[in-house]
């Protein structure tokens, strides 16, 4: 597993990335390198690829030529535009599946997320791994 975290937001600075990093020892990515990677193999218009869970099988490999098709992927993206319902600005809007540029049949949040997710790794896991 790797997470990698990107400059998107406002708030994404130093501080939160090393209270973030302090959960799991992972670097930054200040020129979003594997973002802007990561939307061009799943054919994204917009630059950078952010919130996405991307799942790979044992055989998926990564070269110099570029990153593996994941097996599965799903998204938590609203084009950073806040819903109707967000409360104060302190909590995050819930976002909608329409607003998403990503293929919205991908968008996944909470439960569901965590669900697909559990599905797509039981999946992508070679008999051996299960």
């Amino acid at each position: 597993m790797a997470r990698v975290l990107i400059d998107m937001l406002p708030g994404d600075d130093r501080a939160s990335a090393l209270e973030e990093a302090a959960r799991i020892a992972d670097q930054r990515d200040p020129e979003q390198r594997l973002g802007r990677a990561m939307a061009s193999r799943l054919g994204w218009e917009r630059p950078v690829a952010w919130d996405v869970f991307l799942v790979y099988g044992a055989a998926a490999s990564w070269t110099a030529e570029g990153a593996p098709a994941p097996a599965e992927w799903f998204h938590q993206l609203n084009d950073g535009k806040p819903s109707e319902d967000a409360t104060d600005g302190d909590e995050p809007a819930e976002a909608s599946a329409e607003a998403s540029e990503p293929d919205p049949a991908r968008f996944r949040t909470g439960d569901d997320l965590r669900s697909a997710l559990v599905a797509a790794l039981h999946a992508a896991a070679t008999p051996e791994d299960r």
